[in-house]
Order: C-alpha cells, then structure tokens, then sequence
C-alpha cells in the first residue's frame, strides 16, 4: 500500500549555516530528481520543498524505509557529506504528522515571520515543480492542494496575516533601519524569483529612485525591470560593479558564494550593506569588514519578532480550519483505500 513520508528541518531545529550543507541549488535539485526515475528506486512520488529556511522533501512509497533511506544516500553521496549527518540533520515525520505540519506550514504558522503569505507561494511553486516533472501522482496531488486550500481558507477567514511582513519585507525595514537616508542609497537587488521579486516590488512600492536588478537569465530580469522601472547590469560582469551601490539584497540559489571579499576595494568601495537571503548562502562571511554590515536570514529573527502577538491570538482559529482541512484529508485517504482493496 502507498504510504506518504517526509524527511526535513527548518530554522528552528537547525542554524541555516548547517541546513545549506544539505541544500541543493536549482541545477543540482534538478539532477537528483531526475536521477530517481533513472534509478528505479522505492520512490513513486516526491515533492522537494526548499525555500530561505527550510528544506523538506515529501515522498510516497509502497516502502517508505527503502524510500528514505535512498534520500538520505543521496544527497551524502552528492553533496560530500556523512551518512548519517545527512539522517541526523534531516529527521524523518512520523506518519500522524506529516498532513498536519505541511497544513501548518502552508498557514503560516511555522514561518520565521508568523502568519506571512510568502510560504504559501512557495509550496505552490515547490509542488508545481515536481507535477510539471511528473513526480507527483493521486496522493501528493491531493496532499498539496488540500495544503494550499487550508493556507488559503486560514489566511481568508482569520486576521492571522494582518500586517505581516514577509522575510523580503523584513529585508527592507533592515535596509531603513541602518540607513535613515535609504531612498539616496543606490540598491542591488541580486535574483528575479520570489524573494527578489519581492524586495523589488516593496523597495518600487515605497518610491526608490535608484533601482537595479541582476539574474542569471537576463530575459527575466529585463522583465522584472520593464515591469518596475529599475536598471539591469548583466550577472556576468558583477565583479566590476557591486561595489558602486551601497546596498545589495542577494537572493539567488547557488551552490558557492556568489559574493566574496575580493569584490571590494575598501578605499573605494560604496557598499555598506549586504542582506543575504539566500540558501546556500550567497555572500562568503569574510565579506563582512568595519565598513560593511552582512546580515544573513537568521538575522532577521529579532524584526521578524516584532508585532506578532496580535496575530499570534489567531491561532485557536487557523487551527480549527487546519483540523477540518485535515480531517477532509484522511477521509479522501480512507477512501481512496477502500477502493484499492
């Protein structure tokens, strides 16, 4: 019988400097998935859900142990690492919890920035991304739409997003807070996905005049610019130009650092800010100096803290909506299993 898993850590359990020894990038995300229909291993289905602080990989099996445990020898094998740092960072769900945390998610209710909206944009991404590879089936189908459903039914009939600030928001209220005269600082805006995007869209919300946005794809950030009006330098060339804007916001997927000492020449250099949202991180730590601040996601957590004990009084409400969510789930799943037999 086809059972679902979850093997995964976030912020909470693990710092994000050891979370991204296990991360892969997009190219490297893109090869593992493709390796498991090469490999004819116990896995039927699987949705990976990797975002700034999380990293979860949802997976079905008519034998989750051989399911997991090819996971786990993977990514040791791919990324250089310790087998059983791989089991021990990456700690397997027991079957009651798994429908639940994911409905959790989706709410908000796990998030660094409690209740934000980003999370749910981001499972919808993570979830289409294995469909559109055909990596889902009838149960992950299911699970991810019922768990966007509940996301959504919490965020409409609670006040649990009222005045939340998503991490990118966050990276903007930093930016304001170690600079009073931000709108006169040129910003760098380092990727064209979600984060990204976002920052961008709060940063031209707000009225900055001196925008500019770099991406490995210059069609999408020449897309990104078209639509909000900034600049765009091309990606292969940053070395040359970083250090002419004071503030730079890196939220870009790569496996090395896409930022590194060398880029700055401290006589010369503008750059006294740098927010690095992405996983792996994007900025090496050395690049941080007595003129330049670096502030990594885990940064955040004292902004993110702020103004949530409002919406935090919402949660004996969204839990309500998640436990009808869920039991719609388990009553699709009896059924289901019914009919097989």
């Amino acid at each position: 019988m086809m059972e679902i898993g979850c093997i995964g850590t976030d912020y909470k359990q693990r710092p994000i400097s050891e979370i991204e020894r296990f991360y892969f990038a997009r190219d490297g995300l893109a090869a593992f998935l493709a390796e498991i229909k090469k490999a004819h291993c116990a896995i039927t289905e699987i949705v990976p859900l990797l975002t700034c602080n999380r990293l979860e990989y949802y997976v079905v099996s008519e034998s989750l142990d051989d399911a997991i445990e090819w996971i786990y020898r993977e990514i040791a094998s791919r990324k250089d690492q310790p087998l059983e740092d791989v089991r021990q960072a990456l700690p397997r769900y027991s079957a009651p919890e798994i429908v639940t945390h994911l409905f959790n998610v989706t709410s908000g209710l796990e998030s660094m920035v409690f209740g934000e909206n980003e999370i749910l944009a981001q499972v919808k991404a993570s979830y289409s991304y294995g469909k559109e590879r055909g990596l889902t089936g009838p149960l992950l189908n299911k699970l991810f739409q019922s768990a966007v459903r509940c996301g959504k039914r919490v965020r409409s009939e609670t006040k649990i997003s009222q005045g939340a600030y998503s991490v990118s928001s966050i990276a903007i209220d930093a930016i304001k807070m170690h600079h009073l005269d931000y709108f006169s600082r040129r910003i760098l805006v380092l990727g064209a996905g979600i984060m990204g995007r976002r920052c961008l869209k709060k940063c031209h919300a707000m009225g900055h005049p001196d925008l500019t946005v770099v991406n490995r794809s210059i069609d999408a950030a020449q897309s990104l610019a078209s639509e909000l009006n900034c600049d765009v330098r091309p990606f292969e060339t940053l070395s040359e130009y970083i250090s002419d804007y004071d503030i730079v916001i890196s939220a870009i997927s790569r496996k090395q650092p896409l930022i590194i000492p060398s880029y700055f020449d401290e006589k010369r250099s503008k750059t006294s800010l740098i927010i690095d949202l992405g996983l792996p991180r994007n900025v090496h730590p050395e690049s941080q100096s007595d003129y330049r601040r670096v502030i990594p996601v885990e940064g955040l957590k004292d902004l993110a803290e702020k103004n949530v004990k409002r919406r935090k009084g919402e949660v004996t409400v969204a839990k309500r909506i998640i436990s009808d969510e869920q039991s719609k789930f388990q009553h699709w799943m009896s059924y289901k299993r019914e009919v097989i037999a």
